[in-house]
């Protein structure tokens, strides 16, 4: 088990909050091992804990920034102060070397740099909001793809994880990205027939005009 990703979940259970291990972190608890060095971690929570989240990463001492877009962030010191603007926020501790701040502008915002070398300690959480019903996980980018929860969040030793296939469709609108090539090949391997079919499903439906991986499952069987 991941030395990490143990010390995250440690974490994270007393926050008062569902979630689940997502991105890269969680093909790892699925496949059961570590598959490649992963740029940080990545959680999946829900947005009606939102505000408990932040409150408690703040009283564990991380500094919790909200996305903007165009590389722009707002320092949340206030939960009833946020724009709300991207569904990620991004939590880290003084002397992160996986982030850098700039001075704030006129709107009292200010610019983040990501250094992508690799997480080598508990200082920087990634937390990605979603949406569910009381049946279903709807996948942020398009709510008409779900799937039942019993099917999107699993456990390895306890520890909550996002469902590979559902990884997998997270991480399609890049598959440019280093180690997305090789997350597709080893999920898709280890997945059963029906975790397939539904990624292949949620495919079609999410790129009518056609994705590379749509066919590419033919010579992973």
């Amino acid at each position: 088990m991941n030395k990490l990703i143990s010390e995250a979940d440690r974490l994270l259970k007393n926050g008062g909050f569902e979630y689940a291990f997502c991105g890269g972190h969680a093909l790892d608890l699925f496949l059961g091992c570590e598959s490649r060095m992963h740029g940080d971690i990545d959680v999946c929570v829900y947005w009606d804990d939102r505000n408990r989240i932040i409150q408690y990463m703040q009283s564990q001492g991380f500094e919790v920034y909200e996305m903007l877009g165009g590389g722009r962030a707002h320092h949340i010191t206030d939960v009833s102060c946020q724009f709300r603007a991207r569904r990620n926020i991004f939590c880290f501790q003084q002397g992160c070397p996986l982030v850098k701040t700039y001075p704030p502008d006129e709107d009292g915002c200010c610019w983040m740099e990501f250094f992508h070398i690799g997480q080598t300690a508990l200082d920087f959480i990634e937390f990605l909001f979603n949406d569910k019903t009381e049946e279903a996980f709807e996948y942020a980018r398009n709510r008409e793809i779900v799937l039942e929860l019993g099917k999107a969040v699993l456990f390895r030793d306890g520890i909550p994880y996002l469902a590979p296939e559902l990884c997998l469709l997270y991480k399609s609108t890049d598959i440019e990205r280093e180690g997305c090539e090789q997350d597709f090949e080893l999920a898709w391997k280890a997945m059963d027939p029906s975790q397939r079919r539904w990624l292949r499903n949620a495919l079609l439906r999410e790129y009518p005009g056609g994705h590379p991986w749509i066919d590419r499952h033919k010579r992973c069987n």
